[in-house]
């Protein structure tokens, strides 16, 4: 069974990355995943999530200039999930 919720995107200090994935309806912060570089970020939105490359461009772009950037219908399994907290 897939679950849908959204995924978080931060940039932070000195270029670094970090992801967390909220299921619909969780109440409380998640744990996440740290990326030290857009490089690395990229690979693994395009790895294990399988997120088409343009939504991926457009995560890279907001995250330059806002810093945060956030995909809703984002479907996970729960093994995929456990992955990301």
């Amino acid at each position: 069974m897939r679950m849908n919720g959204s995924l978080h995107l931060t940039q932070g200090p000195g270029r670094g990355y970090g992801l967390a994935y909220a299921p619909f309806g969780a109440a409380g912060e998640r744990a996440g995943l740290r990326f030290d570089d857009a490089r690395d970020l990229k690979r693994f939105l395009a790895g294990p999530l399988r997120l088409p490359r343009r939504e991926i461009l457009e995560a890279l772009r907001a995250l330059d200039r806002h810093g945060r950037y956030v995909i809703h219908e984002v479907w996970l399994s729960p093994d995929e999930m456990t992955a990301l907290a």
